[in-house]
């Protein structure tokens, strides 16, 4: 595995932790990880659309105005309803909400690595504390985020293909 995709890649794993623990700690890790990744790349998507939807309306809302001084208003009409069109879009697709819940996913997942990478320095794993805190993120944001199995296909392929 290049350096590039080596995602375990720590200064420091304790001697405090047998070789079955450090084995679990990495498939929760690697598990998580994936999931962090998928919504970061989700996130990232969605954003991208919400700028081209928003810069897509001004520029069709400034065409507008411009055309309407040139031809006295009759393409205002065209134009303006494709600006309004594109918004109306983004908000039947919900946006903004699935922009706000997979930045909580990805955050969400970030935290549970952090706590994972902290079990790995510090020997102290406490296994069911950790499952507990596991189960219950994922159980929330399989509720409120939208699916990203495209990306987790992606990450399969960059990360392990």
């Amino acid at each position: 595995m290049s350096e590039r995709k080596n995602i375990y890649n720590w200064n420091h794993i304790s001697n405090k932790l047998t070789r079955s623990q450090i084995d679990e700690l990495k498939s929760y890790f690697k598990t998580y990880h994936r999931k962090c990744w998928a919504y970061k790349m989700a996130t990232k998507r969605l954003k991208k659309w919400k700028l081209l939807g928003n810069s897509l309306s001004v520029i069709f809302a400034t065409g507008g105005v411009a055309s309407a001084i040139a031809t006295s208003g009759v393409s205002l009409i065209a134009i303006s309803t494709t600006s309004i069109l594109i918004q109306t879009w983004m908000k039947h697709k919900n946006i903004d909400l699935k922009i706000h819940n997979c930045t909580y996913a990805y955050q969400s997942y970030e935290h549970l690595l952090n706590e994972i990478k902290d079990a790995f320095r510090s020997g102290e794993f406490q296994r069911n504390a950790l499952i507990t805190k596991m189960s219950s993120v994922d159980d929330y944001i399989v509720d409120i985020t939208p699916v990203v199995d495209k990306y987790l296909l992606l990450y399969d392929k960059k990360f392990t293909g």
